[in-house]
């Protein structure tokens, strides 16, 4: 192996290591339960300057195999997505990002990612969401949040992340 081969998997292991503790505390992470938006990232009001946004990560929406159709676990994590955007009108914008795992091919998996994406969208459309506010990205299998080589961790991978963004004026 050469010397820069090792170098990196040192590192990778090393980051592996350090960041585990905050990874396996994080709930919905693991346990599949969804994490409500009170215990998801959240910036505390005070440390918030006057023009300032703070990014909220809502809990994400799993989908099964191969599919973009949502699973009732999925519409019940996207009724508490849409109950926390209504109840804040200082959202201005809406990320959603699709994710696959690694099964299958690249170009099948970004196509899947962006029917995930939309289903989410047109859910949130549906619970009186304004559509002007979503931005919708298909990633496919290439920012994983878990491994690929177990059924657990690609589970994980097969998921929408929902972002809220809100900008204190």
């Amino acid at each position: 192996m050469s010397k820069q081969i090792i170098k990196q998997f040192i590192f990778s292991t090393a980051l592996l290591f350090t960041s585990h503790n905050a990874l396996a505390t994080t709930p919905g992470l693991w346990d599949g339960a969804a994490a409500s938006p009170q215990q998801s990232l959240h910036v505390p009001e005070n440390e918030l300057q006057d023009g300032s946004f703070e990014y909220v990560s809502l809990s994400p929406v799993f989908f099964d195999s191969n599919k973009a159709t949502l699973t009732r676990e999925g519409q019940q994590a996207l009724d508490a997505a849409s109950e926390y955007l209504h109840k804040h009108a200082n959202i201005r914008r809406i990320l959603v990002d699709g994710h696959t795992d690694a099964k299958g091919g690249i170009s099948f998996n970004d196509k899947l990612s962006d029917r995930r994406a939309k289903i989410v969208r047109n859910y949130l459309t549906v619970k009186g969401i304004d559509p002007s506010l979503i931005n919708l990205a298909g990633m496919g299998e290439h920012q994983p949040v878990d491994q690929n080589w177990t059924r657990d961790g690609r589970q994980r991978n097969r998921h929408v992340s929902i972002y809220a963004i809100h900008w204190n004026r």
